[in-house]
């Protein structure tokens, strides 16, 4: 570690994250830096680059992104980790540790209490290396819509015994078969986030151990200010009456939940995933798929509504042993954890890629 230096980034550092960045990600990596590095509302972001002393080029960055989380009732500064990114040429050289050692050892000086996410898998063994803690899985599920989306979801790899039978189920059967209860449910899109979601989000959070806040301001940055703007929010009302929130991408065919939030209430977690079922079916997608922290309420509500499971990687939380909440930021059934909560303006970020997976 004699030829890198690893330091926190400043506002002059600017040039070199958006170009580390950009060799990842596939957008405008600018506009993105303008939004998620410097105009979250929760706080600015915190980054650390790796430079290499015989250039002076930086060739790794990681970066936490404050996030306020409700704990036990409790507003805190959480974080999540993303953006970790070292240059080709300079890899295996522990680099990716050490600035996750470095972040984990002054986050907190600089207002972040702990960190989490579920990250790439070589990058959860670096975070682990550097002292966070896996605490679940993370896994993305797929619900076919089409006869075509249940031979896709069952067959792209090698299907389980179940899947396979899936397959022969014709789609009328199967969305009989798992159809819940929406009467007095509905769906409507969302151009302005008002103080009934604040009052929704109070309500909803007190029944959840752990809830990333989704207040107006946020939300409001979340969807209507991301540069894609590819995610379309949903408010769920019951009689007129918010209860809870759910937003809802398309590419072509495709469709995923990005994000879904409401109280932990079974039959309230019914009727939004048969509402975003509903509306993905009507705008002619083969498949719905969602993201979620696997010991979750919602993901017990997923598997009961026909959607398969496909990938998982680890979900990990980075915090001091003496914190206060440090059994229930390590407990797994307190995370309720979905896309939208990495903050990425698009699930989707190469839908054809989609069709094999």
């Amino acid at each position: 570690m004699d030829k890198f230096e690893i330091r926190p980034a400043n506002h002059y550092d600017r040039g070199h994250v958006i170009k580390l960045m950009s060799q990842t990600y596939p957008g405008d990596m600018c506009s993105r830096y303008e939004w998620l590095y410097e105009a979250n509302p929760h706080g600015e972001a915190l980054t650390w680059l790796a430079i290499e002393r015989g250039t002076g080029e930086a060739v790794g960055c990681t970066s936490i992104f404050p996030r306020k989380v409700i704990v036990r009732g409790r507003e805190r500064i959480g974080g999540i980790g993303g953006d970790c990114f070292i240059e080709p040429r300079v890899r295996r050289q522990g680099l990716a540790t050490a600035l996750h050692s470095m972040s984990f050892a002054q986050m907190r000086e600089r207002g972040v209490d702990f960190m989490y996410g579920p990250p790439t898998r070589n990058n959860l063994s670096a975070l682990v290396k550097a002292g966070s803690h896996l605490v679940t899985t993370y896994k993305r599920s797929v619900r076919p819509l089409t006869s075509r989306g249940i031979y896709r979801a069952a067959f792209s790899r090698m299907p389980t015994k179940g899947q396979a039978h899936l397959a022969n189920i014709p789609i009328m059967v199967l969305d009989r078969l798992t159809r819940s209860n929406a009467s007095g449910y509905t769906l409507e899109e969302i151009h302005e986030f008002g103080a009934e979601f604040d009052g929704m989000f109070q309500r909803a959070s007190t029944e959840h151990p752990v809830a990333c806040r989704r207040d107006c301001s946020y939300l409001a940055w979340r969807y209507l200010a991301a540069p894609a703007r590819s995610q379309t929010p949903l408010a769920v009302r019951q009689n007129g009456r918010l209860e809870g929130f759910v937003a809802i991408e398309r590419a072509g065919e495709f469709a995923a939940i990005a994000d879904l939030f409401s109280a932990p209430d079974a039959k309230l977690m019914d009727a939004i995933l048969q509402l975003a079922i509903e509306n993905a079916a009507a705008a002619g997608c083969s498949s719905i798929e969602i993201s979620l922290t696997q010991d979750s309420a919602r993901a017990r509500r997923v598997r009961r509504h026909g959607f398969i499971g496909r990938e998982e990687r680890g979900f990990q939380v980075a915090v001091a042993n003496e914190d206060p909440q440090f059994d229930v930021l390590l407990k797994a059934q307190s995370w309720h954890f979905t896309e939208a909560d990495q903050d990425m303006d698009r699930v989707f970020v190469n839908p054809i890629a989609a069709l094999h997976s």
